[in-house]
């Protein structure tokens, strides 16, 4: 209020010297007028003082229009500035909104609900939630950059089909990691939103579970299309139930939700067997040196999981690891891993296959 009080004094003291200066030269000029009426001055001294007074009135209008917009402006950044701080002010647990009390173990570094364009602002903030942002953004870039080096410099002589197989897996890790970026941007935004964009996030997650799967299957029972599209249908099938899960109009609860993901996780085990069976076991060259990997997968999901359900290490350390090293930091690191393994994996089997005829080493009927 004093800066604003000071501005509109030094303003109102600038108006009235450039008044007082205007009122001069009008003077002075009627004078000059006189003196051209009295002593017939020439025309040139009359237009140099009347060039001179129209020049001055111009620059002093000019001042005056740029004094009020420069006042004004400064009044609405400082307001502005007054939002924005306040926008950036972070809570406590206990103040935040109630739907983002996920966690009770983290103690500060909420944001608290802000719109559209402060949420925009606020992944270059440093709260709770920028590690979660900014992890699966360069998740992101991970994969759109594995898209470009497999489809247009890795030399691989695939077919169509393969190449396919192998863009429609990244795409999917890609629209993985692109909605859980903007769930952890934008859940603040009310809780109607926060829902919504959970949704996003969750659709993700199913969307990679079904790249894992399909790729999986398609690699694996390559030579047998009666399994694969059996096995491929099977998860198409659980995919969609998992999304229909989601509808908000079934109100259906999160635990219920989440079961459902982890029992589909678990169905890869059926596959996993089968395929192992009628290869004949670790005799296989391909099972001895892929089996391995599905179970590193497992693996490293298993500890993701874990430490998503315990809230492993926050748990014993309240509020100490609020910013940098919760536990859902912890799983955006192990999902990046994870699909960044399996798409190793897959590049493996598409290695193997090119290489390796069915018939020599396939034991399906």
């Amino acid at each position: 209020m004093n800066e604003m009080d000071n501005n509109i004094s030094g303003m109102t003291e600038t108006v009235l010297e450039e008044t007082s200066q205007v009122e001069t030269v009008i003077e002075e000029t009627k004078n000059d007028k006189d003196k051209c009426n009295n002593f017939d001055c020439d025309e040139d001294h009359e237009e140099e003082k009347e060039f001179s007074y129209s020049e001055h009135m111009t620059t002093f209008a000019e001042e005056v229009m740029e004094y009020f917009h420069s006042t004004i402006k400064s009044n609405k950044c400082l307001d502005y500035d007054k939002r924005y701080a306040k926008a950036k002010e972070l809570m406590s647990f206990k103040d935040a909104p109630p739907f983002l009390q996920h966690n009770p173990f983290i103690l500060t570094g909420y944001r608290g609900i802000l719109n559209t364009a402060y949420c925009i602002q606020s992944m270059f903030w440093w709260t709770n939630e920028s590690i979660n942002i900014w992890s699966h953004l360069f998740g992101l870039m991970l994969f759109t950059g594995l898209v470009i080096n497999d489809l247009l410099f890795l030399k691989v002589e695939a077919s169509i089909a393969d190449k396919f197989m192998v863009a429609s897996v990244l795409v999917c890790f890609q629209f993985c990691m692109f909605l859980s970026a903007i769930y952890h941007t934008f859940n603040c935004r009310s809780a109607r939103d926060c829902d919504l964009f959970l949704s996003f996030d969750l659709f993700g997650i199913a969307l990679s579970l079904l790249a894992i799967y399909t790729s999986g299957i398609y690699y694996a029972f390559w030579c047998n299309s009666d399994l694969q599209n059996f096995y491929i249908s099977t998860v198409t099938v659980i995919f969609a139930l998992a999304m229909v899960l989601q509808l908000p109009q079934l109100n259906i609860d999160a635990y219920v939700k989440m079961l459902v993901f982890v029992g589909w996780a678990a169905y890869g085990v059926v596959p996993t067997f089968h395929w192992t069976i009628v290869m004949g076991g670790f005799e296989n060259p391909i099972v001895s040196l892929l089996l391995p990997r599905v179970l590193g997968m497992y693996c490293i999901t298993g500890i993701a999981f874990f430490i998503y359900i315990t809230k492993i290490p926050e748990r014993f350390y309240k509020g100490r690891f609020d910013f940098i090293g919760h536990s859902h930091q912890w799983w955006h690191t192990f999902v990046v891993l994870a699909l960044y393994y399996w798409h190793n994996t897959g590049m493996i089997y598409v290695e193997y296959r090119l290489n390796h005829a069915c018939a020599n080493h396939m034991r399906l009927p």
